[in-house]
């Protein structure tokens, strides 16, 4: 008798914990939120750090560095909720995602280097800014994911 209230507490127990996990798409839509929080705030946080010294605080150096400080532990807790999001994915999302950082570094290696070579040659008369690969950065990692969606899931349509 003893044994059947064991099993029967021991499997109480596991629906109790299987009911308590998240299943995939319920822990992408909590990741995707987290992510988006966080990138959001990480976006705030840079923009005050960039309009803040001249609209609101007058150049205060420490005012500035205390928001810049902000900006980048802000940044840090967004990069461990990307990481978050990126290991709640399935094994192939994961790939896709792998493959298109893989290709966002190699563009932005090559091409950022190309680009500040041409401003340094006087190919081009304007300066190579920042901006200009978060720009190529952003293009090829969308392209990238979008294009290798296609590839990896053509078949499932």
């Amino acid at each position: 008798m003893d044994d059947i209230c064991k099993v029967s507490i021991t499997f109480k127990d596991r629906i109790k914990a299987m009911k308590a996990e998240l299943n995939l798409k319920q822990r992408q839509i909590k990741n995707t939120s987290y992510l988006a929080k966080c990138t959001l705030i990480w976006l705030l946080t840079l923009a005050l750090c960039s309009f803040g010294p001249t609209l609101i605080w007058d150049r205060a150096e420490i005012i500035s560095g205390f928001f810049i400080v902000v900006n980048v532990v802000a940044g840090i807790v967004m990069i461990l909720a990307n990481k978050r999001y990126l290991q709640g994915m399935d094994e192939l999302m994961q790939k896709i995602h792998l493959s298109a950082m893989g290709f966002t570094l190699g563009a932005i290696l090559v091409g950022g280097l190309a680009y500040t070579n041409l401003q340094l040659s006087g190919l081009i008369d304007f300066k190579a800014q920042i901006p200009d690969l978060m720009f190529l950065m952003g293009a090829v990692y969308l392209i990238s994911v979008y294009v290798l969606n296609k590839h990896y899931c053509a078949g499932d349509e």
